[in-house]
C-alpha cells in the first residue's frame, strides 16, 4: 500500500469517527442552554488526549516544545476553536441538514485559502471531485426542512471556514509539529468558552449527562484529529477536507440507526446523495498526481 492510499484511508476513517459528533450533541439535555460549559469540557478533553499522544511519541520533551509556538500554530489553534464553537452553536440552533450543508463547503474554502497562502493549485480532477461531492450534499438535503434560525446557518458557515483554515495551517506544518496546533485548539476553545461564561455571568453548571457526552465528544474529536493530521501531509488541502466529508454521510446514518435512539429515517435523496459523495471520494483517489504533491512539500 503506497503512502497516498494509506493517507486516504486514514482521513476517511477520521471522517467516520467525527460522524458520531452530531449524534452526541443531539442527545444533550437542553443543548441551547449548555453550549459553553460543554465546550469547556470538550476542549480540555481534546487537549488532554493530544497531550498524552505527544507524551507517548516524544516523552517529556513535548512540554518544552509546547511553549515554542509560532504564528501558524496560533492561527491554526484559533481556527480550530472557531470550528468547534461554530459547530456546536449551529447544530443547537438549526437542523442537522443545514449544519452539514455548510460543512460541505469546506473543500472549496480550504482550496481557496491554500491557493492564496500555500500556492496550492487545484487540478481538474480534484476540482471535479469536489463539485461532485458538493452536488451529492445538495441531493442529500434537497426537500429537507430548513427549519431553525439564520444564526444557526451562519454559525455553520463559520465552522466550515474555521476548519478549512485549520486544515491549511496543518498542511503547512511538518510531522509531529502539527499536533501542537491540536493542543492549542482544545486549550483556546476551553479558555474562550470560559471567558464568554464569565462575561455573560453564566454559572458553570451542566447536567451530569452532558458532562459525559462532552467528554465522549472530545474523545471522538481528538481521535479524528489525530488521524486527520497523520494523513494531512500526503493530501492537498481541498482533498483533505473533501475526504473527511464522510462525516456528513455517517452523521445522517447514525441519526437514522434505530438502536442509537434518534431514529431519523433517511430519505431516498439522502441515500443517493451519500452514494454520490462516496463516488467523488473514489474519483479523487484515482490516478492521483503524486509529483504535484511532492513539489509542494519540498
Amino acid at each position: 500500500m503506497d503512502d497516498h492510499l494509506r493517507a486516504v484511508i486514514i482521513v476517511v476513517i477520521s471522517g467516520l469517527v467525527w460522524s458520531f459528533g452530531p449524534l452526541v450533541v443531539k442527545n444533550m439535555t437542553d443543548p441551547q442552554l449548555y453550549q459553553l460549559p460543554y465546550l469547556v469540557i470538550r476542549g480540555m478533553t481534546v487537549a488532554t488526549i493530544i497531550a498524552f499522544y505527544l507524551f507517548f511519541n516524544e516523552g517529556l520533551n513535548f512540554i518544552k516544545k509546547l511553549f515554542q509556538i509560532d504564528g501558524v500554530t496560533i492561527i491554526g489553534g484559533m481556527s480550530l476553536t472557531t470550528a468547534f464553537l461554530g459547530f456546536i452553536y449551529s447544530i443547537s440552533y438549526t437542523t442537522a441538514a443545514v449544519t452539514l450543508f455548510m460543512l460541505a463547503l469546506m473543500p472549496f474554502l480550504a482550496s481557496l485559502i491554500a491557493f492564496i497562502f500555500l500556492k496550492e493549485k487545484i487540478s481538474k480532477q480534484n476540482f471535479i471531485s469536489m463539485v461532485v461531492a458538493f452536488i451529492g450534499t445538495l441531493v442529500m438535503i434537497y426537500a429537507s426542512a430548513f427549519s431553525g434560525s439564520f444564526f444557526g446557518l451562519i454559525m455553520g458557515f463559520v465552522s466550515s471556514l474555521g476548519f478549512a483554515a485549520f486544515s491549511v495551517a496543518l498542511r503547512s506544518k511538518s510531522d509531529i509539529k502539527k499536533f501542537y496546533i491540536l493542543i492549542y485548539g482544545g486549550i483556546f476553545c476551553a479558555l474562550f468558552s470560559a471567558l464568554l461564561m464569565i462575561i455573560n455571568n453564566q454559572d458553570f453548571y451542566i447536567p451530569i449527562k452532558n458532562v459525559y457526552l462532552s467528554m465522549t465528544h472530545g474523545t471522538l474529536v481528538a481521535s479524528g484529529l489525530i488521524l486527520f493530521s497523520i494523513g494531512s501531509k500526503q493530501l492537498l488541502s481541498g482533498e483533505l477536507t473533501m475526504l473527511s466529508l464522510l462525516e456528513v454521510v455517517g452523521g445522517i446514518f447514525w441519526a437514522w440507526l434505530p438502536i442509537l435512539g434518534i431514529n431519523e429515517v433517511p430519505s431516498m435523496n439522502t441515500i443517493i446523495g451519500g452514494a454520490i459523495i462516496c463516488v467523488a471520494i473514489a474519483m479523487n483517489s484515482y490516478r492521483f498526481d503524486k509529483k504535484r504533491l511532492q513539489n509542494l512539500t519540498r
